[in-house]
């Protein structure tokens, strides 16, 4: 496995000399040119504005390469390492996703069932199916978007405050149910209620027993303010002083993303997860299948061609159950990214390949080169996996 880390001098954006790189063995990590590529990456989401970033690469469940680059938290010179707990953002609706599938293996629900059999108070919930919220074709208005939402988003809220915003938002469909795709965070809150409510769990709880504890995930969890967490990140915005000056990230409470974007985690449990969740550890072959799948709309077309015309052509994906599901010259690309104030995360699985790629920031104020990530990862003759 290759570690390779950078960190950052006195806040400025100057990097100071690279960590030897190391290989337990010659085809133990990916090859100089991948590395070199992932590097220059790094160096330019941070010149953006970024403190930190994390890279992970793994394939079958093994980490060929981490590169840790700049700091955790500015405040405390403290540098990005490979244990570095991020604010995961939507990364988490692939697991309420799970959850979902989890309770319709237990024949607790149906995805065809209305969600007013599990969620009676919200006007609109007979229109609407479980199978609509995991697809994002539901036509729900995200609450996210909803202007009065940032004069209290820091203070927390029960999932029943939730469901009373979601239900008062106006208009009270975007579209009719199942003949658009539209992304909102309303549908997974909506689906994390739904599994408290068949389980007779809080969502926390059954998370940790049925989807982490199976996955061997050590560093994930629902996001709380009152835990003391090691090497938990500060999350940051790019300051108008100057290059490398930061102000610390607008607070939000994270009952509020919660089933929608709630979770903290590591590299290395997002590897784990995607190693177990493909590998069979977690849902039935038949749920996985479907989970991955292209969500379908109610006239036949996949959730791609449901899509406004700009996301159509800028993402080029459809949406399954929690992913984006993207062809690929290396293959079906099987992730989501995630947003939130402070944090920017990405992870990705190449099921053809067995790869899962893991790209996480502390900012709210750089992007992502995903894309230049993936290809460096898979710079090899015929994109295949480019390892030393």
């Amino acid at each position: 496995m290759v570690v390779r880390s950078f960190a950052l001098v006195a806040g400025s954006m100057m990097f100071a000399a690279p960590a030897q790189a190391s290989a337990s063995s010659p085809s133990a990590g990916l090859c100089p040119a991948a590395v070199r590529a992932i590097d220059a990456s790094a160096a330019k989401t941070l010149a953006q504005g970024s403190p930190g970033m994390l890279v992970q690469v793994a394939k079958d469940g093994k980490v060929l390469f981490t590169g840790t680059y700049g700091l955790a938290n500015v405040e405390h010179q403290a540098p990005v390492t490979s244990g570095t707990v991020f604010k995961l953002a939507s990364i988490t609706k692939q697991f309420t996703a799970a959850a979902i599938l989890l309770l319709e293996e237990d024949r607790t629900l149906k995805l065809g069932d209305p969600l007013s059999r599990y969620v009676p108070e919200l006007p609109q919930a007979e229109k609407v199916t479980l199978y609509q919220l995991l697809v994002q074709s539901s036509g729900l208005p995200d609450y996210s978007e909803d202007p009065s939402g940032a004069k209290s988003k820091s203070v927390a809220k029960t999932p029943e405050e939730m469901l009373a915003w979601i239900g008062k938002l106006t208009p009270s469909f975007l579209f009719e149910p199942g003949t658009k795709w539209g992304y909102s965070n309303s549908n997974y809150v909506l689906l994390g209620l739904v599994a408290e409510r068949v389980s007779g769990r809080p969502l926390p709880t059954l998370m940790r027993e049925r989807l982490f504890a199976p996955a061997g995930l050590t560093s994930t969890a629902f996001d709380d303010p009152a835990d003391v967490v090691p090497h938990r990140a500060q999350g940051y915005r790019r300051s108008k002083a100057g290059p490398g000056n930061f102000l610390n990230a607008d607070w939000i409470s994270p009952t509020i993303p919660g089933p929608a974007g709630g979770l903290r985690s590591t590299g290395y449990d997002l590897v784990r997860w995607n190693h177990a969740l493909f590998g069979g550890r977690i849902l039935k072959p038949g749920s996985l299948k479907r989970m991955i799948a292209a969500g379908v709309l109610s006239d036949g077309r996949t959730t791609k061609f449901g899509m406004p015309e700009d996301w159509q052509k800028g993402l080029n994906s459809d949406y399954g159950m929690g992913f984006f599901i993207k062809p690929t010259r290396s293959g079906a690309r099987i992730g989501h990214s995630g947003d939130i104030d402070g944090f920017s995360t990405w992870a990705a699985h190449y099921p053809s390949s067995g790869v899962t790629i893991v790209h996480m920031i502390n900012s709210e104020s750089a992007t992502m080169d995903t894309d230049a990530i993936e290809a460096a990862v898979f710079s090899a003759p015929n994109n295949r996996l480019c390892l030393a």
